[in-house]
């Protein structure tokens, strides 16, 4: 018997058969590489500004600055989050900035008071335990009772007074205002902790900044610079 061979390579045949002769390689999966961030370098300032936060500035001036950055989408990320206050006169003049005040004991508590704010004006009064009021305290004189409506000075004068008073005083040991924002503005007690921003300098370029606290004013300002 003879066999004929033809031009056909042993590769073709197998070809035909469904077979290869390229070996597969490995097959990527997963996510895309994490882009590469590069340092490019960081910054103490301790005298001057930063972008207009003034070094030995007050907090409230700085605040006034990062609103103004916030309202313009200039930063990417704020957490200043000391919202816990321990001093009634603390709450003069940071009181219209927030939609939110509880007023409650060091431990929270179910008689706990949440103050519902707009503009700066009482909306609505409820407890913890989500019961509705129509004033605070119950059993208090309206004259003297926190109240829809109530705002400003007088709104202010009224939590003075009542702080002072032994059956509610204890709702004054921690006093905290929230806001829908991503931060809150600084609280003496936590002055250990700095304020953190993230600006978007340019189309890859990032600063990190950390701006740390002493006595309620701006004591220094770190500056982390990125690229990616």
């Amino acid at each position: 018997m003879k066999y004929i061979v033809t031009g056909l390579s042993v590769c073709g045949l197998l070809a035909l058969a469904g077979c290869s002769s390229e070996t597969p390689g490995p097959q990527i999966t997963g996510p895309e590489p994490v882009p590469v961030v590069k340092f490019l370098g960081r910054d103490s300032i301790s005298a001057g500004d930063y972008r207009g936060i003034q070094i030995k500035g007050s907090t409230e001036d700085a605040f006034v600055v990062l609103e103004q950055y916030r309202q313009r989408d200039a930063v990417q990320y704020i957490s200043a989050v000391n919202n816990y206050f321990s001093d009634v006169t603390d709450l003069k003049t940071r009181i219209p900035r927030f939609s939110e005040l509880v007023l409650d004991e060091q431990y929270d508590t179910d008689s706990g008071v949440q103050v519902q704010l707009e503009a700066g004006k009482v909306k609505s009064i409820a407890l913890n335990n989500r019961r509705q009021l129509t004033q605070w305290p119950e059993a208090a004189d309206t004259r003297d009772a926190i109240r829809p409506g109530d705002s400003g000075d007088p709104l202010y004068e009224k939590l003075v007074a009542l702080s002072k008073q032994r059956d509610y005083a204890p709702k004054f040991e921690k006093m905290v205002l929230l806001t829908r924002q991503t931060y809150a503005i600084y609280d003496p007690v936590k002055a250990a902790m700095p304020w953190n921003v993230v600006y978007k300098d340019a189309a890859n370029r990032y600063e990190n900044v950390q701006i740390h606290i002493r006595d309620k004013k701006v004591d220094y300002v770190i500056v982390n610079r990125f690229e990616r």
